[in-house]
């Protein structure tokens, strides 16, 4: 039998060593590791700056959107401590809220929200097409009468005088005499 010695070596020696043929292929193998593990960090780290700035963007109309919310609560509590001191308020002049610690209040006095925000509430009278009852607007050319137990309440939040952004929301609704 003729037995020949098998190397453990996977490719054939060149100069007599595995090593020196494949001496260099591990720093090479670990560079190009480092670089795809820099590359995934520097992406991650891009990933989380613009989401924190878009957070950070979206966090001023977040709390907007929360105060038109409570502007509306507020109204809402207003109209249910009693129609006549509702409806009393002059439509059409901006009102800003503020809470006394007992119950909210309308004053014509800005009253800055968080240093930041303004809010105003406008009050307006409601007109009813004669035909079907439907709302309709003041200088509808439709024969209308004034709907004594229904006000439109105008919500606004605004940020004035910013220099980064321009913060502007409204919301719209009708309230009733719902208990008088």
């Amino acid at each position: 039998m003729n037995y020949q010695r098998k190397t453990s070596a996977p490719f054939p020696m060149v100069h007599g060593s595995w090593f020196m043929v494949h001496r260099g292929v591990s720093l090479v193998e670990i560079i190009i590791g480092a670089a795809l593990i820099l590359l995934s960090l520097t992406g991650l780290t891009a990933a989380y700056s613009f989401y924190l700035k878009v957070g950070l963007k979206n966090t001023n109309a977040l709390k907007a959107a929360f105060l038109l919310q409570e502007g509306v609560e507020a109204a809402v509590l207003i109209r249910d401590d009693g129609w006549n001191v509702f409806a009393s308020l002059a439509t059409g002049t901006p009102y800003h809220l503020y809470w006394n610690g007992a119950m909210w209040n309308t004053t014509t006095t800005p009253v800055a929200v968080d240093g930041v925000f303004e809010r105003t509430v406008i009050f307006d009278d409601v007109y009813r097409r004669n035909s079907d009852d439907d709302i309709v607007g003041q200088t509808s050319g439709d024969p209308k009468s004034l709907d004594a137990e229904t006000k439109r309440v105008s919500v606004r939040v605004f940020v004035e005088n910013s220099a980064t952004t321009t913060l502007d929301k409204r919301m719209v609704t009708y309230l009733t005499n719902l208990f008088e």
